[in-house]
C-alpha cells in the first residue's frame, strides 16, 4: 500500500492549520506590549505601580497621532513636532508615546516653560480622556532639553498638578 497520499493530504492540513492559526493571530484585537499595557481598538489600559488599572481611549487611532517613520513603536501625538510655517519656531512642547513601554515623553520647548508644560497638559487630558489624577499615574516624563535651556535641562518636571511636580 502507497503512503504517498495520506503524506501529502496530512501536510497540506497541516499547512492550512497553521495558515490559520497564524491569520487568526495577526487579526486579533487584542495586543500586549508588555505586561503593563493592553492594547484593543477601543481602549488601552495601563496597570500603575499599585497595580490599579487606568484606562484611555485607544488615543493611537486618533488622526493627529502619527507613527514616527524612524523609530518604529514610538508615536508622535499631535502635530507638535515640526517647525510651525507661520511662525518658523518650534512649538511649545512636542508629546510622543513609546508603545513598548508604554510611556510619554513630554518635552517643553518654549519659555515660559509653565505655559508649555499647561498647554502639554491640556493637550494630554483631552485626547487620553482621563482625568488629572489618573494622568499622574501614567509612565512619563516632563524635560526641558539643553538646547533649548541647559541650566532647565536634566530635570523631569511631572505635570503640574501632580504631588511630585517640580514648580516652573
Amino acid at each position: 500500500m502507497n503512503k504517498t497520499p495520506y503524506i501529502v493530504v496530512a501536510i497540506i492540513i497541516f499547512l492550512i492549520a497553521a495558515i490559520s492559526v497564524t491569520t487568526l493571530l495577526q487579526n486579533r484585537s487584542t495586543e500586549t506590549a508588555d505586561s503593563e499595557v493592553v492594547y484593543t481598538d477601543l481602549d488601552i489600559t495601563f496597570q500603575n505601580t499599585d497595580g490599579e488599572d487606568v484606562v484611555t481611549d485607544n488615543f493611537l487611532k486618533d488622526q493627529s497621532v502619527k507613527p514616527d517613520e524612524q523609530n518604529p513603536g514610538m508615536y508622535f501625538l499631535g502635530d507638535t513636532i515640526s517647525i510651525q510655517p507661520t511662525t518658523g519656531v518650534l512649538p511649545p512642547f512636542t508629546a510622543m508615546y513609546d508603545k513598548d513601554t508604554g510611556s510619554f515623553n513630554i518635552t517643553l520647548l518654549q519659555k515660559p516653560f509653565g505655559s508649555s508644560r499647561q498647554g502639554a497638559e491640556i493637550y494630554l487630558k483631552n485626547i487620553l480622556k482621563i482625568e488629572e489624577s489618573a494622568m499622574c499615574e501614567l509612565k512619563y516624563m516632563v524635560t526641558v532639553p539643553g538646547y533649548v535651556d541647559q541650566n532647565a535641562s536634566g530635570q523631569d518636571y511631572r505635570f503640574s498638578f501632580c504631588p511630585d511636580a517640580v514648580k516652573l
